[in-house]
């Protein structure tokens, strides 16, 4: 199996780029690995450039019980070590209707519930990886950081305080409320590539 991804993982370039930095959004994975209640599943996770695969992980999800888990094994492409750990997944039931995932931050003392991963020593949240609000430092990477604020803003978050994307305002079709947080989340991760790029953040 062979899935898709957005963004790029930083793998220990003595000259970082915006290509060297992956991402790993969880509303992709649930489309592709078809997550569901009660079930058990595993495959690979690609990350594509130009047609060609440029890195790869393996996964596990496990959805049977009270506790919903992904597992995740990878070579860090510099270092050659291997990681194998779990990244916990929580729900929650949009108004709509169904049932919407989120991972929960595997780094040490997070836990926040958050719908997209970035891949630094291990997955994490853009807090954990404390790159966006650094990134003021830099006019572009300001402008997009200030993008996704404001479109958070406008959906009525928080965004120093809030964990994972606000919830839809009242009015809002969910095709446009949909439509802002996926600018939010592009400005968002383009802000903290970035940072990674200007800070040579290693793994």
């Amino acid at each position: 199996m062979g899935g898709s991804g957005s963004g790029n993982w930083y793998r220990g370039s003595s000259k970082p780029t915006e290509q060297n930095f992956w991402r790993l959004p969880v509303q992709s994975l649930t489309k592709y690995a078809k997550i569901a209640k009660g079930q058990w599943s595993s495959g690979t996770w690609q990350w594509s450039r130009n047609g060609e695969v440029c890195s790869w992980i393996r996964y596990e999800i496990n959805t049977c019980g009270d506790s919903c888990w992904m597992r995740v094994h990878y070579t860090n492409k510099g270092s050659g070590k291997n990681y194998d750990y779990k990244i916990y997944l929580t729900t929650t039931r949009p108004r709509y209707g169904g049932i919407r995932w989120w991972f929960l931050c595997p780094a040490q003392g997070c836990s926040k519930r958050v719908g997209v991963l970035y891949l630094g020593h291990i997955f994490a949240c853009r807090h954990c990886h404390n790159l966006a609000y650094e990134t003021q430092n830099e006019d572009r990477m300001s402008r997009l950081l200030g993008k996704a604020q404001k479109i958070h803003r406008k959906l009525g978050g928080d965004w120093a305080a809030d964990c994972g994307n606000p919830p839809k305002p009242k009015g809002m079709h969910w095709k446009t409320y949909w439509r802002n947080v996926e600018q939010m989340e592009e400005a968002d991760a383009a802000s903290l590539l970035g940072m990674a790029a200007r800070f040579g953040m290693e793994i």
